[in-house]
């Protein structure tokens, strides 16, 4: 897991990240707390990267892809950080001969996260059809949208007899012949499909371009490149701007930040609305079992009722979103937009140690911690470490730190 924010006012991009990763799983997990997750992407332009999710892209460390990125193009600029974005991404898209073999390993990561939904499908419904039918219902992948499944056999036969093996294995006699015919048809739709799973990287390129008076930022993430096609996409993005003063944004793991800006927990504020919804509901049903003159009018009101509910959680929200304005969001961005550079580098280290400190109140893996690597990005001093883990030069001697 990951814990990273960034902070924008008219002035300046405070990014902050912590350094814990957890590789493996079940019995076999290894944690490091001196992970790199914060770069500078150029010498010359005043441009930062955070990245989350999987530290690799097609087998290669991110790390690797930043700094070549950062020594072959950091001094050519780009008019918007869009732009950095884009040529960025470009980069990594051609920095390695990717082989047919690296694009499998790449859309068997993304597949797996569904083994045991496979599995399960399999054994209780004898069909993989109703899961087909969920995952084709879900987005598709914008890159991915001309990806026929005869091409995706085409590009990955050795992937289904893998499939096969793997399932065979699990559920034995019951791998019948529809369970091989449609098997196929789901991994395909699973690959194409714009979903989260462990394959997929983020990264958050922010700062300023050559064009731009004030900071911006772009969330893009990434799942490989499949079948030949870089699948990238764009999952947020703010812009600073004389009407829309100060931001703030959280990544990977959220909700004590959003709990902090906004106030109030976002999961437990879905459960209170969910349960608010429900009793109304039900309070309605029960007058109109006691109430209706018949089956067919009981059916009408009853319909009536949960559209009812529907609305008056609408209302309910509405309310509750002017109010989080107010006195909440109003005033952090409020205080935000007047904040010097070292503040908001304080106040983004203090959202991801209170992330950290709520993860080890938890029960489960600590999956946020570690030292907290914080910079500012301003557009004439450019991009400048406030706190770093050690720098290498303290363990070899003289030369650039491993975040430079």
């Amino acid at each position: 897991m990951t814990a990273e924010v960034a902070l924008l006012n008219k002035q300046a991009v405070a990014l902050a990240a912590d350094s814990k990763a957890t590789f493996g799983s079940g019995m076999n997990i290894k944690t490091y707390d001196s992970v790199d997750k914060l770069f500078n992407l150029s010498r010359d332009h005043p441009v930062g990267v955070m990245i989350y999710g999987n530290a690799e892209f097609m087998r290669v460390p991110w790390e690797v892809i930043i700094k070549e990125f950062r020594e072959r193009h950091g001094d050519t600029g780009h008019a918007t950080i869009e732009g950095w974005g884009d040529a960025f991404f470009d980069f990594a898209g051609q920095f390695h001969d990717f082989s047919i073999r690296d694009s499998e390993i790449a859309v068997f990561t993304k597949t797996a996260a569904f083994l045991r939904a496979i599995e399960a499908s399999a054994l209780v419904n004898r069909s993989l059809e109703p899961l087909i039918s969920d995952v084709e219902s879900r987005r598709i992948h914008p890159a991915l949208a001309d990806l026929s499944e005869g091409e995706f056999l085409r590009n990955f036969p050795d992937l289904m007899q893998r499939y096969e093996t793997l399932l065979h294995s699990r559920i034995g006699d019951r791998m019948n012949a529809d369970i091989k015919r449609q098997l196929p048809r789901l991994l395909h739709r699973l690959s194409i499909a714009d979903i989260e799973t462990v394959a997929r990287s983020g990264l958050v390129v922010a700062g300023f371009g050559g064009d731009e008076t004030f900071p911006s930022l772009v969330n893009l993430e990434t799942d490989g490149v499949i079948a030949g096609r870089l699948t990238v996409s764009p999952r947020s993005e703010s812009h600073i701007t004389v009407d829309h003063p100060a931001d703030v944004l959280p990544f990977a793991v959220r909700n004590v930040m959003i709990s902090m800006v906004h106030g109030v927990d976002p999961s437990f504020l879905d459960y209170s609305l969910t349960v608010f919804r429900d009793l109304i509901r039900a309070n309605g049903d029960r007058l109109i079992n006691q109430f209706a003159k018949n089956e067919q009018e009981k059916s009408r009101l009853m319909h009536e009722n949960a559209a009812m509910s529907d609305d008056f959680i609408s209302v309910f929200l509405d309310y509750l979103r002017d109010y989080i304005q107010d006195m909440h969001l109003g005033p952090f961005a409020s205080t935000l937009q007047g904040m010097p550079p070292d503040e908001m580098a304080w106040l983004a280290e203090s959202l991801v140690h209170l992330t950290s400190v709520k993860m080890r109140m938890s029960l489960g893996p600590e999956g946020v911690g570690g030292p907290v690597d914080t910079a500012v990005i301003t557009k004439r001093e450019g991009f400048k470490w406030v706190k770093r883990k050690a720098p290498i030069e303290a363990l070899t001697g003289p030369g650039l730190g491993k975040g430079d």
